[in-house]
C-alpha cells in the first residue's frame, strides 16, 4: 500500500490509524498471513463516497455543458497536453514539463 501511494510504511500506518480511528476503515488479520492485516472500507464510508463522487460528476459535467464549442477544443487541448508531459515525464530522463504542443 506505501510503495502505491509513493509514501513511507510509516507515514501509512499513520494514515491507517487515522482512518481506523475515524470509522472509515476496518482492521483485520490477514487470511493466511499472520504479519499482515486486511483493510476493509466501512458502509458508511463507501456510500458517504460515493454520494460525493456522484455530486462532484455531476458538477463537473455541468460545468463542461456549460463551455462553448470553442472553449471545449481549447480544454480538450491543453488536457491533452497536460497528458502529453506526464508521458513524457514517465520515459524517462532529458524530457522537461512544457515540452507538448505550442498553442495553435
Amino acid at each position: 500500500m506505501a510503495e502505491h501511494l509513493g509514501i513511507t510504511t510509516a507515514s501509512t500506518t499513520k494514515l491507517i490509524d487515522r482512518l481506523a480511528a475515524g470509522g472509515h476503515v476496518l482492521r483485520s488479520a490477514h487470511p493466511s498471513d499472520r504479519r499482515g492485516l486486511g483493510i476493509e472500507v466501512t458502509e458508511d464510508t463507501r456510500h458517504a463516497a460515493r454520494q460525493t463522487v456522484g455530486r462532484t460528476h455531476a458538477c463537473r459535467f455541468d460545468a463542461a455543458a456549460r463551455l462553448t464549442p470553442q472553449g471545449r477544443e481549447i480544454v480538450t487541448r491543453f488536457l491533452d497536453d497536460l497528458a502529453g508531459t506526464a508521458e513524457d515525464q514517465d520515459a524517462g530522463p532529458g524530457n522537461s514539463p512544457g515540452q507538448g504542443t505550442a498553442p495553435q
